[in-house]
């Protein structure tokens, strides 16, 4: 099966965590089209395929993927479908997933959205383990919830690369990190493995426990399994709603330094027998060890990118690249007002630098905004809520315009505190501009 076009990424309501019957529900119809020619309409609800239960967007481009299909509505009507070669079939539907989600049913010990404070919107709890979204997002799953029509169904389909959380290999250090239901995780990936399906794996180190030697055992079954295209090691993130961490790698940088030391004796090794670095470093490893990225060729083509791993790198690279860009931005922006960009301290690290040795120096402003919201170690920009925004920007006070991140935000432009930019600016007194921060963007916002 070919690679799966981009897709909104899903959010799951409490409802939808149920599951139940599938439930199809066309959110638009093309006129013209072949769904419009059968009469489809949007808010019609499909519930079967050429006979077969509608569970997902996969169900449908699997069964759908001819010249003619049955579908069947939810009012037991009947309609059937014909297009030509290289015609769409003209429909949209409102979600991906038409049965519910599949949430985990683990005990992770360092899950993140079992350290949020209470009283947070509903969404933000839900704890998906959907093998679907891992396949068409990107979205990282244990395995651990799979039956064996699942694995059977992920097989039958070629439902590769699946993003996997392995994160150790040994059952003592898998019960620990993850609970009572590791082993069906690894089995099921083991089944998929040896099927000659491909994966990503994913390990989120934790001091003492899948540190060291365990890491070690982790990555010489990588070594010994060629159908994982790439590893990802991110270290320990946790807030202060919680009992069970006080320390991580941020905490000690020569303990990060060690983690980027092991493996990159992995990395070398894995050049050496196989010509790509497999094994890829978090971001936030490098910062906690004092370390200087390494080079874009060390991540085989960023294939971990969206789990924040080479992100830092390839803003480096981007913003090196545009030179002269960046320049001719500053002697547009001499003796305007200053621009102050809103950061987490993760991010201030690489970016005030890179200022600093600009000819932005003195024209742009970096206001690094500590994340007391959820305390902890949590410094990244994306996880900033609009009271601690508000809070630094009273403190600055900056005269000029403001600019803050989108992916603070989500699809209805609220911080994960519910606050909106409205509030903001209001709260804060300042003009409020919002951009992606990639450096095409962040230019452009600049001038």
């Amino acid at each position: 099966m070919p690679a799966p076009q981009q897709l909104p990424q899903y959010e799951a309501t409490p409802a939808q965590m149920r599951g139940g019957s599938c439930r199809a529900v066309i959110k638009s119809v093309d006129e013209g089209s072949p769904a419009w020619e059968a009469g489809l309409e949007p808010g019609m609800v499909l519930t079967h395929v050429e006979g077969v239960p509608l569970r997902d967007i996969i169900e449908w481009r699997w069964w759908a993927d001819g010249f003619e299909v049955e579908v069947t509505l939810d009012t037991g009507e009947v309609a059937y479908l014909e297009r030509d070669l290289g015609q769409d079939w003209g429909l949209e539907f409102d979600d991906v997933l038409f049965d519910g989600i599949l949430t985990c049913r683990n005990a992770c010990s360092f899950c993140f959205l079992t350290m949020l404070p209470e009283h947070m919107r509903g969404t933000l709890y839900v704890r998906d383990d959907d093998y679907r979204l891992s396949f068409l997002q990107g979205n990282f799953v244990t395995l651990t919830n799979l039956t064996d029509s699942d694995i059977e169904r992920i097989i039958e389909y070629d439902l590769q690369p699946l993003h996997v959380s392995l994160h150790a290999v040994s059952p003592e250090a898998r019960r620990e990190l993850i609970g009572a239901n590791a082993p069906r995780g690894m089995e099921a990936l083991e089944r998929i493995l040896d099927a000659g399906l491909c994966v990503h794996t994913q390990l989120v180190v934790c001091p003492g426990v899948n540190d060291g030697e365990e890491l070690a055992r982790t990555f010489e079954w990588v070594e010994a399994h060629p159908g994982v295209l790439s590893c990802g090691i991110v270290p320990l993130g946790y807030t202060k709603f919680q009992s069970h961490f006080s320390w991580s790698f941020s905490d000690d940088p020569k303990a990060a330094a060690r983690v980027v030391e092991q493996v990159e004796a992995y990395q070398r090794r894995s050049l050496t027998s196989g010509g790509a670095t497999r094994y890829h470093i978090g971001d936030e490893f490098y910062l906690d060890a004092g370390l200087e990225f390494p080079p874009a060729s060390a991540y085989d083509g960023y294939p971990q990118f969206h789990d924040g791993i080479g992100m830092m790198r390839s803003f480096i690279d981007d913003w090196e690249a545009s030179a002269g860009q960046i320049a001719q931005l500053a002697a547009m922006c001499a003796g305007k007002p200053l621009v102050t960009v809103v950061v987490g301290t993760a991010f201030a690290r690489v970016l005030g630098r890179l200022l600093a040795a600009s000819p932005l120096a003195g024209q742009v402003k970096l206001l690094p905004v500590e994340n007391a919201f959820f305390g902890g170690n949590v410094d990244v920009t994306c996880l900033l809520v609009g009271e601690d925004i508000a809070r630094a920007l009273k403190r600055a006070r900056p005269r000029g315009p403001v600019i803050v991140s989108k992916q603070t935000l989500n699809a209805d432009g609220v911080f994960l505190d519910d606050m909106t930019v409205e509030c903001l600016e209001q709260l804060s007194g300042c003009s409020i501009e919002l951009c992606t921060y990639s450096v095409n963007e962040l230019l452009a916002a600049l001038g």
